[in-house]
């Protein structure tokens, strides 16, 4: 297991807000999901993911319950950490546009070779 330390390699969870993002991502939970359960409000939430507020120590406890992360990794980014996806969202986003272009691609092929089969059997 690396050796963590404050200083960190990945950009992304360098601050209090990068690390919340990231903890709510991985959870598989709606910022909507969170407020509803730590009982403030979307803007309030959302200041603390964009770093322009920080939450109090009763909400950052509560919030780290709800991610299911300890309170020192939202603080500092040691502790238990909310697991790393297999692969980041935005691989995965690039994936799903490659695969709808194959979708389409195969469905034009298809209707090619279709026109392609008619002509041929006409010619016999």
């Amino acid at each position: 297991m690396p050796h963590r330390t404050i200083f960190h390699e990945n950009e992304e969870d360098t601050t209090l807000g990068g690390r919340i993002s990231m903890a709510r991502e991985a959870s598989g939970l709606s910022v909507a999901d969170v407020v509803k359960r730590l009982g403030v409000r979307a803007n309030t939430y959302e200041a603390w993911e964009a770093d322009r507020s920080e939450p109090r120590a009763n909400k950052l406890v509560a919030l780290a319950g709800i991610l299911n992360i300890s309170p020192p990794y939202l603080l500092s980014g040691l502790g238990k950490q909310p697991p790393q996806p297999a692969l980041p969202e935005r691989q995965i986003t690039q994936l799903k546009a490659q695969v709808e272009q194959l979708e389409q691609n195969l469905k034009t092929a298809t209707t090619s070779l279709r026109q392609i089969k008619k002509i041929v059997a006409k010619m016999k």
